[in-house]
């Protein structure tokens, strides 16, 4: 059964009047400079994104004229530095720069602490196989068990691929047997993934800008009535799917169930014309079956880049953060005090929270895997990031709303009820905030900015479960809700009129989401024990 309503389960706690959730904090290595909207500052950004895509083209000369004129370059000296030094195999000194950075003038910034981990590793992986090809054994396991092993720690399948590096007869074994970057030029190219943007500018970014501008072209309101169509219906797990949540990227679906596992969907999306109607093409595939620890799984939040995964459930204090890529569990966090109601990352991508009904709400520091603050006294029972800024929405006890900044350190009082409030839902642009009241079957549409109600809706069946909507639409202009009717509802957001019923589930739904890069396209998650798949188009 979907989780019930209750008290306990299904409000949440605001955090007390000490501290509010303070900055990311990263290390000194690590961007955090805020982006300038000063006209020099967008020319220069500009000027070094052409300055890369003429360099990747072979227009050198063109490139450097370029550079003269604009007076910009494509890598910082600290980059400059980086690069040569793992050219020239200097790696003690490449991992300082990385790690520790220099003086003032060739400090290097990395793009999270994540990233600073990751590139240590790749630097320190590099170190143990020269030592190896040169066959100083005794230098490669000072490396492995002084460096690697303490500094990075790396997980169980990375040990173990390093370890096998040592039973290799020759290069071209090892060669085979590596599964990190074995070339210098592949080190390199990975290294400018990893760091700052202002210290060089990845190749094809520009190209990426506009493939990504052509992916997002504006759609058209879906106003008046809507209809919906089944793409797919994915069907691998064996009890009640509770949760869903797509990467920020599109590429992955994962859903969470009451059996205990999480699913890794790859999704493949095409737009393909039938007739006069645009409509999608589906392909979906799973990917990896993931394990929770102990329970039902019911909390999902993807990292900002698409890479990690965190999942928890309804009767675990255990918080799981999973590679994407190899499905392997990375780390664990331990939530003091209790289970936990519901985890978000925040934008910097290095942090998240985590909330608990037994009174607890922690900031994480996902890299270091520590408690970055904890505050308690308060039942926590959904918590909700603002996609751009230093918001965070905190449901208290199911009657209260607070706003954490962040940034300034403080917090106060949005809204406050009498009717038992349940789960919260932001906007893509952070506009708009969905709160379900649960007892009267009904959700409404807050404004951020003012606080206003925007607008109301009814029609679902919601008494025993707490249920997760989403706005709909490129300009989120439907809002969309299950119900323990088995259907998914559709309403205008401005106006409450009800645009869409769709049937298809045979049981209550408990979840429906939003896919981020196609905004007419949802995923909803039922007790019926599937996931379904709908592409929206407008009647009118």
């Amino acid at each position: 059964m979907s989780s019930r309503v209750s008290d306990d389960a299904k409000r949440k706690r605001s955090p007390p009047s000490s501290p509010i959730l303070t900055p990311c904090s990263l290390s000194p290595s690590v961007d955090t400079s805020t982006a300038s909207n000063s006209p020099h500052k967008k020319r220069n950004k500009w000027a070094r994104l052409l300055l890369r895509e003429l360099y990747d083209l072979g227009f050198n000369d063109a490139a450097a004229a370029l550079e003269r004129e604009a007076c910009v370059q494509l890598r910082s000296s600290a980059m400059k530095k980086l690069q040569s030094l793992v050219s020239s195999n200097k790696w003690n000194d490449a991992l300082q720069l990385v790690t520790k950075a220099g003086g003032e003038h060739e400090q290097l910034r990395m793009k999270s602490t994540m990233a600073a981990r990751e590139a240590a590793l790749l630097l320190l992986q590099r170190k143990f196989i020269d030592f190896l090809l040169l066959k100083q054994l005794p230098e490669a396991l000072h490396t492995f068990q002084e460096e690697i092993l303490p500094l990075c720690e790396p997980n169980e399948t990375e040990v173990k691929q390093l370890a096998e590096l040592l039973l290799c007869r020759d290069a071209a074994e090892m060669k085979q047997r590596a599964s990190r970057l074995w070339q210098d030029e592949e080190l390199q190219l990975k290294l400018e993934e990893l760091v700052s943007p202002e210290e060089i500018v990845p190749e094809g970014a520009l190209r990426k800008l506009v493939q990504d501008v052509e992916m997002q072209v504006p759609q058209p309101m879906m106003s008046g009535r809507v209809a919906g169509s089944s793409l797919e219906v994915l069907s691998s797990h064996k009890n009640d799917v509770w949760e869903l949540a797509f990467s920020p990227d599109g590429e992955m679906l994962a859903s969470a169930s009451s059996d205990g596992s999480v699913v890794l969907w790859e999704i493949k999306l095409k737009e393909k014309a039938v007739g006069f109607c645009q409509t999608m093409e589906l392909k979906a595939a799973a990917l990896h079956v993931l394990q929770s620890l102990e329970g039902p799984a019911d909390c999902l939040a993807w990292s900002p880049d698409s890479r990690f995964l965190l999942s928890s459930g309804s009767r675990s204090s255990t918080i799981q953060l999973w590679d994407r890529m190899s499905g392997l569990c990375e780390k664990r966090f331990e939530h003091p005090g209790g289970v936990v109601t519901k985890m978000q990352w925040l934008p910097c991508g290095d942090q998240f929270v985590s909330g608990s009904a037994d009174k607890s709400l922690v900031l994480w520091n996902a890299g270091e895997s520590s408690v970055a603050y904890q505050w308690s006294g308060r039942r926590v029972l959904d918590v909700i990031v603002h996609p751009h800024d230093s918001k965070v929405f905190v449901l208290i006890s199911g009657y209260e709303i607070r706003v954490y900044d962040v940034a300034h350190k403080s917090d106060e009082l949005f809204i406050e009820s009498e009717n038992l409030m349940s789960c919260l839902t932001v906007s893509p642009s952070g506009k708009f905030l969905l709160v379900n009241f649960v007892k009267q079957e009904q959700l409404a549409c807050i404004d951020v900015g003012t606080g206003s109600v925007v607008a109301k809706y009814h029609g679902v069946r919601e008494q025993r479960y707490v249920l997760r909507p989403c706005f709909m639409g490129a300009h989120s202009e439907l809002v969309a809700s299950g119900s323990e009717d088995g259907k998914v509802y559709l309403w205008q957001r401005d106006s409450g009129t009800v645009a869409a019923e769709l049937d298809g589930h045979s049981s209550v739904v408990n979840v429906v989401v939003r896919h981020p890069v196609h905004s007419n396209v949802m995923a909803s998650a039922s007790d019926d024990k599937t996931v379904r798949l709908w592409f929206l188009r407008s009647l009118e």
